[in-house]
């Protein structure tokens, strides 16, 4: 091709091609939609996180008794609950519901900005938000409950109490940081794989992200944009799955990284 660059330099050069059905190329497109995936996932992902620690530390400390068997029964039920049948019923009581009584909380579908409105931006991301962390955080209470469990009968736990360290901080310290390694690791591949696109609650919830243009791409069949979205949460899980193990060495002082 004379007269000028070619289209498409090749993917080891960061160019993944061009959509001649959005007439965009796939970086642009990919460009404005990772914002809105990324936002939807470190929100949610800090909201499933202190939801799921929470609930699981005090289910540890207090096991089978009335608030152990409320948070288990809590999490067995947003664990089998479909994430676009949560999505629906927030949108139905809280949109519909209390907009036909004038109330207009929270909007419907869409996406704002950060940059452009801190608040519109939170407002328009709130539902979406606890749609993943209710259905995610049911896994981290019995995940932390489970792990918590088997790190409190440990004899360094013991030999703290023996020592006069208050409960607190034998829980906090000692026995959370010990129990933390299994949550990282699966907090690494659910917040890797939900920076890939999560399908399902942007499409209910009209967010223009990664997998809403997957779901898009796919319809349309339109391959450059599928691989484009492949090629973005391949790197996200990878990404994410490195970081985990540098995380390692803060948790545990017996990894050390070479």
């Amino acid at each position: 091709m004379q007269g000028g660059a070619p289209r498409n330099r090749g993917l080891l050069h960061g160019d993944l091609g061009y959509s001649y059905v959005n007439e965009q190329s796939v970086n642009g497109l990919l460009k404005d939609a990772f914002p809105i995936t990324l936002s939807l996932a470190a929100g949610s992902a800090v909201l499933w996180l202190f939801m799921g620690l929470f609930s699981g530390i005090l289910s540890a400390i207090r096991p089978r008794s009335m608030l152990d068997r409320t948070f288990t029964f809590m999490a067995l039920f947003f664990y089998s609950l479909p994430t676009f049948v949560l999505g629906l019923l927030l949108l139905l009581f809280f949109y519909y519901e209390l907009s036909i009584h004038g109330i207009r909380l929270f909007p419907a579908q869409g996406y704002v900005p950060l940059t452009q409105s801190p608040w519109e931006w939170a407002r328009h991301l709130l539902l979406p938000w606890f749609t993943l962390a209710a259905v995610t955080a049911a896994a981290y209470t019995r995940l932390t409950r489970g792990s918590m469990l088997d790190v409190l009968g440990e004899d360094y736990i013991r030999t703290a109490r023996a020592k006069g360290l208050t409960e607190r901080r034998v829980i906090l310290r000692h026995g959370l940081r010990a129990a933390l390694t299994p949550i990282v690791t699966q907090f690494g591949i659910d917040l890797g794989t939900l920076l890939g696109g999560a399908i399902i609650t942007e499409t209910v919830f009209g967010l223009p992200g990664v997998g809403f243009q997957a779901v898009r791409a796919i319809t349309a069949n339109d391959l450059p944009i599928i691989i484009g979205v492949v090629v973005v949460a391949t790197t996200a899980i990878v990404i994410a799955n490195l970081l985990v193990d540098v995380f390692y060495a803060v948790l545990d002082p017996r990894v050390r990284l070479n």
